[in-house]
């Protein structure tokens, strides 16, 4: 017969926690490196005090456009032009860049489409000292009339001031025959943004 041994241990070997030393380590070198990142000492003491109370305003952006005037009853042929022009005051308190750009046109009694009647007319604006120095063949922005843009920055306008701007609106040397009687009817819109100080 065979005898079975059993043997019941009533002592067990102490557990080592090998982890809980590593991580004490890097806990306290977390602490200290988030000690030494915030700098300065720390001390008791602390003071404030406040300026005098002060008063921001706002300034204005706003613009005033007068009518583009003298080009109503002109008629134009092939290689001709009509001029006219308008004033722009700047009514705000900032200074202020312009720019110019067509917005809208409409074409009547034309024998042919509207995009071949824009087609043939040019757009060109340029600033003068007053409305009777608008003449034909001035220098300045020109551009096709239906998408007209002088882009931004096309002249200044200091807050308060006033200025003139020509337009000369010119009907091409080689335009067909089919414009002929065509009307056109268009309008400028003058967009001002303030000029960073």
């Amino acid at each position: 017969m065979t005898r079975t041994t059993t043997t019941h241990g009533r002592h067990r070997a102490a557990r080592h926690h090998r982890w809980l030393l590593p991580s004490a380590l890097v806990l306290v070198a977390g602490v200290l490196l988030s000690l030494l990142g915030t700098g300065g000492t720390y001390a008791l003491w602390n003071a404030a005090a406040s300026t005098r109370a002060a008063t921001v305003k706002s300034g204005t952006a706003t613009l005033t456009v007068g009518q583009l005037s003298a080009m109503n009853t002109t008629v134009i042929g092939p290689g001709s032009s009509t001029v006219g022009s308008f004033t722009v005051k700047n009514t705000g308190t900032v200074p202020l860049s312009l720019r110019v750009t067509t917005t809208a046109t409409t074409v009547s009694s034309a024998g042919t489409t509207d995009a071949v009647v824009l087609g043939a007319q040019t757009l060109k604006t340029t600033g003068v000292a007053s409305a009777s120095a608008c003449r034909a063949g001035l220098g300045g922005t020109s551009g096709p009339l239906a998408s007209f843009d002088t882009g931004s920055g096309w002249s200044t306008l200091a807050a308060g001031a006033s200025s003139t701007a020509c337009v000369e609106v010119a009907l091409a040397q080689n335009a067909p025959q089919s414009v002929a009687g065509a009307v056109t009817s268009f309008t400028l819109t003058v967009t001002g943004t303030q000029v960073a100080p």
